[in-house]
């Protein structure tokens, strides 16, 4: 297999890092060695760009993982794009919804391209709602 090396400085490698760990957080594929193989190796480095605080070896699982300094960072990075992601899914999932109850089985024949040119402006509505007042004016029935 051809290698490739990678020159780095020590603020490229740091990002790189975290690159690596969310990379890895949101694929979640404990069973795919060469991505398992890719974060240690990524990993194993840390301490030689001085960044021995972020990477910790444990010897009893012979890994290497995030320390919890840097756990604790990634978590932040992570829970803001979770943030973002469940407001851009709820407020697409809505407006595709309410677009598919005026228009019914018409959407069905719509080109994406169409589709989204009536989604757009309830999409609008549904920013400036949560915007606003965020889930408070929410309300689901439960029978």
């Amino acid at each position: 297999m051809k290698k490739v090396n990678l020159e780095l400085s020590a603020d490229q490698y740091k990002e790189l890092l975290k690159l690596v760990y969310v990379g890895d957080w949101v694929i979640d594929e404990p069973e795919n060695i060469v991505l398992n193989d890719l974060v240690q190796t990524i990993f194993s480095k840390a301490n030689d760009a001085g960044l021995k605080k972020m990477v910790e070896f444990d010897k009893e699982l012979e890994l290497f993982l995030p320390s919890v300094e840097f756990d604790e960072e990634v978590i932040g990075i992570v829970d803001d794009y979770e943030e973002e992601c469940f407001w851009d899914h709820l407020i697409y999932r809505l407006s595709d919804r309410d677009v598919d109850k005026k228009l019914g089985k018409k959407t069905e024949k719509m080109s994406m391209e169409e589709k989204m040119e009536l989604i757009d402006p309830v999409t609008e509505k549904y920013i400036k709602e949560f915007e606003e007042h965020g889930l408070d004016n929410v309300k689901v029935k439960i029978d």
